[in-house]
C-alpha cells in the first residue's frame, strides 16, 4: 500500500441500527443492534452479525470500546419495537 493510499471508513450508530460507510457517503452495509453481536480483541472491536464476520475496527480515540460494546448489548437486549420518545435517533459516527 502506497503512503496516503487508503480506503475510509466510517461506523455510524442509532439507536437501531449500526452502519459501515465508505468514504462518508458509500454504504456498506446497515444492520439492527438486535443482529449483531460485539466483542474485544484487545485494542479492536469485532462485529459479528447473521452472515458472521461484518469486520474489525479499531476506534478512534474519543470512543472507549467497552462502552460501545456495553451500549450496544443494552440496544441488542432492548424488545422489538419498544423505544423511548427521547431516544435520539441522529446517527454519530465513531
Amino acid at each position: 500500500m502506497l503512503e496516503g493510499d487508503y480506503t475510509s471508513y466510517s461506523l455510524t450508530t442509532t439507536t437501531r441500527r449500526l452502519q459501515l460507510w465508505e468514504f462518508g457517503h458509500l454504504p456498506q452495509w446497515s444492520h439492527p443492534w438486535r443482529e449483531l453481536h460485539l466483542a474485544l480483541e484487545g485494542h479492536v472491536v469485532v462485529i459479528t452479525g447473521p452472515q458472521g464476520l461484518l469486520g474489525r475496527f479499531v476506534l478512534g480515540r474519543n470512543v472507549v470500546p467497552e462502552e460501545l460494546i456495553l451500549v450496544s448489548n443494552r440496544l441488542r437486549a432492548r424488545r422489538h419495537g419498544r423505544s423511548s420518545p427521547a431516544s435520539p435517533t441522529t446517527p454519530h459516527t465513531v
